[in-house]
Formats: C-alpha cells, structure tokens, sequence
C-alpha cells in the first residue's frame, strides 16, 4: 500500500468523524448556530468523498498491477517461443 493511500485514508476518516462530533454537539455543545450545522455535514461529504476516491485509487492500482503482471507474463511467453 501507498503511504499517500494511507494519508488520504485516515484524513477521510478523521473528517468524517470531526463533522459527525460537530453535527451530535460533542464539540462545541454550546453554540446552537447554523452554521455549525451547515459546517458539519459538508465535513461529512467531504469525508465520504475522500473515502471514496482512495477506494477508487486502490481498485486502479490493484488493476494496474494486474495489468503489467499479464504484461509480463505475455513477454515471457514470447519470448520463449521465440527460442525455439
């Protein structure tokens, strides 16, 4: 795994955790503001948004991988009947 994969990982989960805590009034009980409201859920989007795009990234790199493995293995298979 890629250490930025890691990076964007728990940063989506700390975001989506930030604006659950802001949305339940875990943080900053007080202020019954809108705002506060509105701030929380676009940390929940942004968060789900993050989480999607890092799973899409290592279904790509999985993908890619796979992709120079059959690579690979077609070179060798020609160059082996090559040989003969």
């Amino acid at each position: 795994m890629n250490a930025s994969i890691i990076i964007n990982f728990a940063t989506s989960v700390l975001t989506f955790v930030f604006g659950v805590l802001l949305l339940t009034g875990i943080i900053y009980p007080d202020n019954k503001d809108s705002s506060k409201l509105m701030f929380g859920i676009v940390l929940i989007i942004y968060g789900v948004y993050r989480f999607i795009n890092v799973l899409s990234k290592l279904k790509q790199q999985k993908l890619d991988d796979r992709m120079n493995k059959i690579n690979d293995e077609r070179e060798k298979l020609l160059r082996g009947s090559h040989e003969k």
